[in-house]
């Protein structure tokens, strides 16, 4: 009997009195949960295959709703490796309940026998145990992110009208200040529009212009400017008036930044280690992991924090 996970069942899952493995089992139902955390996890089910009369009871059953998927698993809270009788036992369940997928989870390992039968019969076979240091092997323990981001600063545009005729109209109907082509001037992208030809609004200034600037060069330091030309002619409003342009003037200058980020697994405490032996999942639990959840009247894992008048 594994202590240790007795223990850490009594202080992150709930402190309570159960026969001799149930706790493990428990525990067990809740890693599953951790790794599945949208499907329902339940221990302790009694399921019957179709058409049969004897029922099993499942120590930790998964129902993955959205695909129709059942699996099923067995638990074994020993101090020594678990044997082929074990799991010739369990395949009687297995074979007739038929599930999609069926584990068998233990402590300290399995015997050659154990494996052989499990590969024979399609049963994968994981460990389940506290956490020890030797388990963080080769792991990263802490990863130090630095990088150089460099950012274009917000740019001024001058909007090149679509031809000189364009551009006297203008100045004619709203002045020459307003109206050369060559103004610098900030603009609300989001909030301000291209136009058809009609009037009618099109797309905003962000979802057009935002996509050139990405492509353009960024030199920190430095002032870029050039000449933006579209493969249409738009239009724009000025002063209420609907405009022709073919592209723009833009200025603007570039700067960077450097930012340093630590991800570092050290700062959780590594509770468990589970991991199935055909190499699928290899996991570390921590604290923060297990801390959340606990069981229903049914043995439905849930979170904690969820309204449910029948957690026990």
């Amino acid at each position: 009997m594994n202590t240790k996970i007795e223990t850490l069942y009594n202080e992150f899952i709930a402190d309570e009195k159960l026969k001799n493995g149930t706790k493990y089992e428990r525990m067990a139902a809740v890693v599953f949960k951790i790794l599945n955390v949208n499907d329902v996890v339940i221990h302790d089910m009694k399921l019957r295959g179709d058409g049969k009369k004897t029922a099993h009871q499942i120590d930790v059953t998964i129902e993955q709703a959205s695909v129709s998927k059942r699996i099923l698993i067995e638990c074994k809270d020993y101090d020594k490796t678990v044997g082929i009788s074990i799991i010739r036992d369990f395949f009687g369940a297995v074979s007739q309940i038929k599930p999609d997928d069926a584990i068998v989870v233990t402590t300290m390992g399995y015997t050659q026998g154990a494996r052989s039968f499990a590969e024979d019969e399609d049963i994968k076979l994981a460990i389940l145990k506290d956490f020890k240091e030797e388990d963080w092997g080769n792991r990263i323990r802490k990863i130090h992110i630095r990088g150089i981001m460099t950012f274009m600063k917000t740019p001024t545009l001058g909007w090149v009208f679509s031809d000189e005729k364009e551009l006297e109209r203008i100045n004619s109907l709203i002045g020459e200040e307003v109206g050369k082509s060559k103004e610098k001037r900030d603009v609300d992208t989001a909030e301000t529009f291209f136009y058809n030809r009609n009037g009618d609004q099109q797309e905003s200034y962000q979802q057009v212009l935002k996509p050139i600037f990405n492509l353009l060069p960024r030199n920190p330091g430095q002032k870029t400017s050039g000449r933006y030309e579209f493969d249409d002619i738009k239009y724009i409003k000025l002063n209420g008036i609907l405009v022709g342009i073919r592209g723009f003037d833009y200025e603007y200058e570039s700067d960077q930044s450097i930012f340093h980020s630590i991800i570092d697994e050290g700062e959780k405490i590594a509770l468990l280690l589970f991991k199935v032996l055909d190499g699928t999942i290899d996991k570390i639990i921590f604290d923060q992991d297990l801390d959340k959840w606990t069981f229903n009247a049914n043995g439905e894992v849930i979170e904690k924090n969820r309204n449910d008048d029948k957690i026990i």
